[in-house]
């Protein structure tokens, strides 16, 4: 009798299991078709045969428990073909760096790969570029900056025209207060600044520009100069009346003479005759010195110099260091400058004509962000749906691809990884722009 109610009770919960199954198949197949996708692929999991793998790669990577492997199908769509089971650590939830960990792949994807194959392992950046770059596509700065530029070209002249005197004045309230706080922020620095120029005299001046100079400077001025000298010097000297500076300085040697007829001849001499001479050959004057600058400036031993002490003082970081608190006290970290923005910035005239902008900016500025971040008709955009999971929820940060390796099929139960930096997205995307059949209507 027992026997008999235990037969049928078994029988009664394997029907009724099989019922619920097929039903929540059904509905769900006609609720969505990512989440009948997803009650197959869990059908697949729990009736199909997988196969236990060691997976092995040259240098430690970051991985962690479930993370997926997916296969590329014949249509180009990638479908979950296997997870990681272990990663011979002690157990973590979160990623742990191995070489060595185990896998599960369904029997499915083996068909595929009989010849053998190997694992891709990916990764999702987190750096900022990148999520500028997924946000924010080739495509689409395009048509923000086509639309962009439609907008300003209706607005220009309106907004503009009440912007300009507000970002003038406020300009010049900004360098008034910089210039207010600058010497004194200077005067903060001046030790160190001086240290850097006794180092820079000692290091370069002394080291290498004396020595540059004298070396290969000077003799180009002295080549270049020496023909008009020698010129302007014979002048002077047909010009230069011996038998007047004589009789003047014996003059001058007598008891009574007031001893200055020399120095006023010597004056009229340079007043009358040497200055108009030199005058008159500005032109050479100024040619010599275009020929010594380019003769210079071509010399390859300048040039070698002049190059490297320029990127020896832009790469300086003491430099970098002091001139960096210079304008973060003048800038970042100025009160004053603060203080008469937030005054400015509180006029009438001021908030008048910021009110006027937005107004006029403000449609293309939601549209912009509709463009990026997605909208409340249409869902959120797929890139940022992308940066959402990545970034907020943690998820799609690592997983792997089967690829073949020919000849190398896995009867040894190993397979190896390839760690390189493939550029790949994650191969399921999720879009966002269809609610969820499980989220309640509002109606």
């Amino acid at each position: 009798m027992k026997s008999r109610h235990l037969i049928l009770g078994i029988t009664f919960w394997i029907a009724a299991s099989a019922i619920g199954w097929f039903v929540l198949r059904s509905e769900l197949a006609a609720q969505s078709s990512s989440i009948s996708s997803l009650s197959s692929d869990v059908n697949r999991w729990l009736t199909g045969q997988q196969e236990s793998f060691k997976a092995t790669a040259p240098e430690e990577f970051q991985v962690a428990l479930g993370d997926p492997i997916f296969a590329e199908q014949l249509d180009g769509s990638f479908l979950q073909v296997g997870l990681v089971t272990n990663l011979n650590v002690p157990y973590s939830k979160d990623a742990f760096p191995s070489t060595e960990i185990d896998v599960q792949i369904y029997d499915s994807a083996l068909q595929l790969y009989s010849d053998g194959f190997m694992l891709e392992y990916h990764t999702t950046p987190t750096s900022l570029d990148w999520v500028v770059k997924m946000m924010i596509p080739p495509a689409r700065q395009k048509a923000i900056a086509k639309r962009i530029a439609e907008e300003w070209k209706v607005h220009q002249k309106e907004v503009m025209g009440e912007l300009r005197p507000v970002l003038k004045n406020g300009l010049r309230t900004a360098m008034k207060a910089v210039e207010d706080e600058l010497p004194g922020i200077l005067r903060n620095h001046r030790d160190e600044f001086r240290a850097l120029g006794e180092r820079y005299e000692t290091d370069i001046l002394k080291a290498e520009v004396v020595p540059l100079v004298k070396e290969e400077i000077l003799p180009i001025i002295e080549e270049e100069s020496l023909p008009v000298a020698t010129e302007v010097g014979k002048a002077l000297w047909k010009r230069v009346s011996l038998w007047a500076f004589t009789w003047r300085y014996l003059y001058d040697r007598t008891p009574l003479a007031r001893k200055e007829t020399v120095k006023e001849e010597f004056q009229r001499f340079i007043d009358e005759e040497a200055i108009p001479e030199l005058r008159s050959r500005s032109d050479q004057f100024i040619d010599v010195t275009e020929a010594i600058v380019k003769r210079s400036m071509e010399n390859p031993r300048v040039k070698a110099v002049i190059k490297k002490n320029f990127k020896q003082i832009a790469e300086d970081p003491e430099l970098q260091r002091v001139v960096w608190n210079v304008v973060r006290e003048a800038l970042v970290e100025n009160q004053t400058l603060r203080s008469e923005l937030e005054v400015y910035m509180k006029q009438h005239e001021t908030k008048s004509a910021m009110s006027l902008a937005g107004a006029r900016l403000e449609p293309v500025v939601r549209e912009i962000g509709d463009m990026i971040f997605g909208s409340r008709e249409q869902g959120i955009t797929p890139e940022f749906s992308r940066i959402l999971r990545a970034q907020i929820l943690t998820k799609d940060r690592r997983w792997f691809v089967m690829v073949p390796s020919f000849g190398k099929p896995q009867d040894s139960g190993e397979v190896s990884i390839d760690t390189t930096d493939w550029p790949m997205l994650y191969p399921m995307g999720f879009s966002g722009g269809e609610q969820s059949p499980l989220t309640p209507s509002e109606e």
